[in-house]
Formats: C-alpha cells, sequence, structure tokens
C-alpha cells in the first residue's frame, strides 16, 4: 500500500501542474481559433446576405410552395413545408 502511496501521490501532482500549464497554453490558440470563426462566420453571414442570393432562396421557396400546392397540399400544409425547409438551410 505504501508503495502504491508513493506513486499516486507525486503522479496527482504531476497531472495537476500539467493541466495548469495546458490550461494556460491553450488560451492562446482558442483566442486565436475564436477569433479565425469570427471572421468566417460574418464573412458567411454577409456572402449570404448577398441581394442576388436572398432573391434566388425568395424564388426557390415560392416554386417549392407552388409544387407542393399543385401536388395535392394544402396551402397551409405547403406553407408548414416550406418554413421547415428554410429553418433547416
Amino acid at each position: 500500500m505504501r508503495k502504491l502511496t508513493t506513486f499516486i501521490a507525486p503522479a496527482l501532482l504531476f497531472l495537476s501542474l500539467s493541466w495548469s500549464a495546458i490550461a494556460q497554453d491553450t488560451h492562446k490558440p482558442l483566442d486565436f481559433v475564436s477569433e479565425q470563426l469570427s471572421v468566417q462566420l460574418l464573412n458567411n453571414v454577409r456572402a449570404l446576405s448577398s441581394p442576388e442570393l436572398v432573391k434566388a432562396q425568395a424564388e426557390y421557396f415560392r416554386l417549392m410552395y407552388t409544387a407542393l400546392v399543385d401536388s395535392g397540399f394544402s396551402k397551409e400544409e405547403a406553407l408548414k413545408i416550406v418554413i421547415a425547409m428554410a429553418e433547416n438551410k
């Protein structure tokens, strides 16, 4: 039992010190990754907000709605389906 305690105590100390060092070192890379992700998301929003793309999406959803109604869905059902499709995009 004494040998086990002799091994576990230094191991726990090493792990706690290592974890502290890892936690301090990871702040910089995480900050860098967070910053890069923020820039990427902002660029995605800008790209997806272009008037041409917004118009194309509106036309797509209108065509889908019309096709659903023409296929026999009620207007309410078609609208619910198109809304669900838009939410998943």
